[in-house]
Formats: structure tokens, C-alpha cells, sequence
């Protein structure tokens, strides 16, 4: 049975203009593990904009929707679908493809909706709470009383590591680029800072530093860590000023970006790791595993903007010049 949906491509890089509404034949005809989702909520991402920038390596072929996270209703199941049934509302974490009104996904990839979370909430939840999740138990196994550097603390990803701190009774620290943004930092038991003063401070001794500007912030976060203390990588802000990127900002990014010896780190008894979060979209098998812990997570993601689909080009743009805090959304 074939109906029509709408989407958003990206067809060439460019600034957020480029992207528009467009409509199209959708074939709702499932297999039998497939769910159809009309969806209501679509999370926007900063690999979304590095992708649409033409910054970001992993991206499809062009065109291809972006997209790695919604939430919406069940239209349909298909024949070997037991966990949902038309009418549930429900999250999905996608690789690509998640800019739709309506959209297919295997049954491992659909999730309950956390208790006491909107369909807002939870398209805010599937990235964030991934990336936080990894970066938290697999990369930093972070404890009670361990201290912790988040320098993306107003993100989406920064909220819900914020949160995950106060669980287990870690120091946080945030920081901002904005002064006004203290008090939101604060607000989850933080000690907040803005950038400028924080570089210009002597907190240092920390257990785990979160990091996602790249650059030459990775240099300074290593000086700062303590003995058996550990630097994640997660990102490459320092390659978009302003709303603006492009292959020689990513290089400048990138040559400003240390090296780390492993000679180095044995002599200074400290680790540097780093991830992209959305490889492991695609590993059924880990998704298997760890899916459950974010359907039973009590965190609440903060909503910070919510756009209409064709207002798809201010949605990028508040979240590329860093004007908003928490999550960004797009309602179709």
C-alpha cells in the first residue's frame, strides 16, 4: 500500500537555507518485524549540521535524509511483532533517515516511552541518552565522589550527563559560553563556569572530562585531569564559528587538536579515548543489550526549542550558533 509522507533531504552543502519540506510516495507495506510510526517529533543533532555543512565523513551519499531520533504513534506492526500494537506511542533511534513524517523500522529498534515522559521528551532522549550512557559507564565508569568535567553541560547530551552525575553522587562541574546559562547548570547540583573563566581558573584534579569541542580545548582538559583520570572525545564544535564551517575550519580544528604518545600517558598514568555515538546505531547486538537501560531511565530530557518541519532552517540554526539549551526539536 503505497501513501504519501514528507521529508527533509540534504541534497547539497550549504547553510541551514538549504534545507526544505518535500513530499513523497511512501510504501507502508511491512515485513513481518517491521513497525510503521507516524511520527510527531524529530530530535536534531550538531552531527546533523556537520553533516549538512559537508563536514562530516560518515555522511551517505547525497541526497540522503538526516536524522537520528523521533518519536510518534504505531500505525502499523507486522505479522512477528509482539512487543507493540497501533496506537502505542513510542521513541526510535535511527541511523540517518529520521527527518520524516512517517517512517519503517525493524521492532529492535522501536522502544516504550520512558514512564512520565511526553512524546517530546522522548524524541529529546535516544542520542543524548546514548552518548551520555557510553561516555558515562563504558568509557569513564564514573563513581560517587569522583570529580567530572562536562564542557557541552547545556546540551542535550550535557543534561542528561548532568543528571547521571547527581545518580551517582559525582562533583560535576559544567561549563557554558554564556553567563546566563549558569543558573540552568546549577540547577542539577553543578558547579558552572563560564569558558573564559574557566580557562583562566586552577580547578584541575578532575576523574573524567567529557569533551566536544576538539581543538586545542583537548590540550588544556588533559593538564586538568588527575592521576588515573581519563579525557573522552566526543565531537568537533571548534570546527563551526557562528554557524559556519567548512573543510579549512575542520583542518584549523583538527591541527589545533594534540597528539597523545602513549609513552606520555604511561608516565603521566592518564587515558584519552574518544567515540561517535552514532556507530553504534547500526549494532543490533549492543542496541539489544543496552536499549532496556533507557527505557527504564527516570532522566528527563530538557527541551529547549520546538520548530515546526518548515521552519526546519532556524531549527539548525539556533543549534549551530549555540543560542538555546538542551534539545532542539522538530515537529511534523
Amino acid at each position: 500500500m503505497s501513501n504519501s509522507y514528507r521529508f527533509i533531504e540534504i541534497s547539497k552543502n550549504g547553510p541551514a537555507e538549504v534545507l526544505s519540506v518535500q513530499e513523497g510516495s511512501f510504501n507502508e507495506t511491512l515485513v513481518d518485524n517491521e513497525v510503521l510510526i507516524d511520527v510527531k517529533y524529530s530530535g536534531i543533532n550538531f552531527a546533523d549540521i556537520l553533516m549538512r555543512l559537508g563536514l562530516y565523513r560518515d555522511a551517505p551519499k547525497k541526497p540522503f535524509i538526516p536524522g537520528y531520533e523521533l518519536s510518534g504513534i504505531v500505525k502499523a506492526v507486522g505479522a512477528n511483532v509482539a512487543k507493540f500494537q497501533v496506537g502505542d506511542e513510542v521513541m526510535a533511534g535511527t541511523k540517518f533517515g529520521g527527518y520524516v513524517s512517517k517512517i519503517k523500522l525493524a521492532e529492535w529498534q522501536v522502544l516504550k516511552i520512558p514512564k512520565g515522559l511526553d512524546l517530546q521528551e522522548a524524541a529529546a532522549l535516544p542520542v543524548n541518552f546514548i552518548t551520555a550512557y557510553i561516555a558515562f559507564h563504558e568509557f569513564g565508569r564514573i563513581r560517587k565522589d569522583d570529580k567530572v568535567l562536562i564542557d557541552c553541560a547545556t546540551g542535550g547530551v550535557g543534561v542528561v550527563f548532568l543528571q547521571m552525575c547527581q545518580q551517582v553522587g559525582a562533583q560535576a562541574f559544567g561549563l557554558t559560553s554564556s553567563n546566563s546559562k549558569r543558573a540552568f547548570i546549577e540547577s542539577f547540583g553543578a558547579t558552572a563556569y563560564t569558558r573564559d573563566e574557566f580557562r583562566n581558573s586552577s580547578e584541575n584534579e578532575f576523574d573524567f572530562i567529557l569533551n566536544s569541542g576538539g581543538g586545542k580545548s583537548l590540550k588544556d582538559n588533559y593538564n586538568r585531569l588527575a592521576k588515573s583520570g581519563k579525557l573522552c572525545g566526543i565531537g568537533l564544535q571548534s570546527a563551526v564559528k557562528n554557524g559556519k564551517g567548512n573543510t579549512l575550519s575542520q583542518l584549523k580544528a583538527a591541527i589545533a587538536s594534540p597528539w597523545f604518545p602513549i609513552l606520555k600517558l604511561v608516565m603521566q598514568s592518564k587515558s584519552v579515548s574518544g567515540f561517535n555515538a552514532l556507530k553504534y546505531f547500526d549494532d543490533e547486538d549492543w542496541m539489544r543489550k543496552h536499549l532496556p537501560n533507557m527505557e527504564a531511565t527516570s532522566i528527563i530530557p530538557f527541551i529547549g526549542e520546538v520548530y515546526k518541519s518548515e521552519d526546519v532552517a532556524k531549527a539548525h540554526q539556533i543549534l549551530e550558533q549555540r543560542k538555546t539549551k538542551g534539545k532542539v526539536l522538530m515537529e511534523w
